[in-house]
C-alpha cells in the first residue's frame, strides 16, 4: 500500500506542476475540467477487475485526472467569483471539496461492503455525469465572451 501510495502522490505532483502548467497553454480551464473529470471517470472503471498492474495504471489516470480537472474548477470559481468574493468562494469550495472526500470515503467503503467492484462502476458513473456536465462550462464561457 505504501508503494501505491507514493506511487501516487508522487504523480499527482509531477501533474499539478510542470504538466497542469503545459496544458493551460494549451486548454482552456473549462476543456481542462471536461478531460480531467472523463480521465477520472476511466480510471475507476480500471479497479473493477482487481489487477495490481491497473490499479497502477488507475493511480496514474487518477492523478492526472484530478491534477487537471481540480485546480481548473478552483480557478474557474475564483474567477467568476470576481475579486470581492473570491477568497470567500475559494474557502468554501475548499471546504466543501474535504468534506465530499470524508463523505465519499465513508460511503465509498460501505459501498464496497454491500457491493463489491461495482463500487468502482457507481463511481464512474458519477464522474461521467460530472463530464456531461462540464460540457455547460463551455457554453457559459461562450456567453460570457458575447
Amino acid at each position: 500500500m505504501g508503494i501505491f501510495y507514493a506511487t501516487l502522490s508522487g504523480m499527482m505532483v509531477l501533474v499539478e506542476g510542470p504538466v497542469l502548467r503545459k496544458a493551460l497553454k494549451r486548454f482552456s480551464e473549462e476543456k481542462l475540467v471536461i478531460i480531467g473529470s472523463v480521465i477520472l471517470g476511466a480510471n475507476f472503471i480500471l479497479f473493477v477487475p482487481n489487477n495490481a498492474i491497473l490499479a497502477y495504471c488507475a493511480a496514474v489516470l487518477f492523478a492526472l485526472g484530478n491534477g487537471l480537472m481540480w485546480p481548473s474548477v478552483l480557478s474557474l470559481l475564483s474567477k467568476r467569483a470576481g475579486v470581492i468574493h473570491q477568497g470567500a468562494v475559494q474557502g468554501i469550495a475548499g471546504s466543501l471539496g474535504s468534506l465530499a472526500s470524508i463523505i465519499g470515503l465513508i460511503v465509498g467503503g460501505f459501498l464496497y461492503h454491500f457491493l463489491g467492484p461495482a463500487t468502482f462502476l457507481i463511481s464512474a458513473v458519477v464522474i461521467f455525469v460530472v463530464f456531461i456536465m462540464s460540457f455547460r462550462l463551455l457554453k457559459d464561457r461562450n456567453s460570457d465572451l458575447i
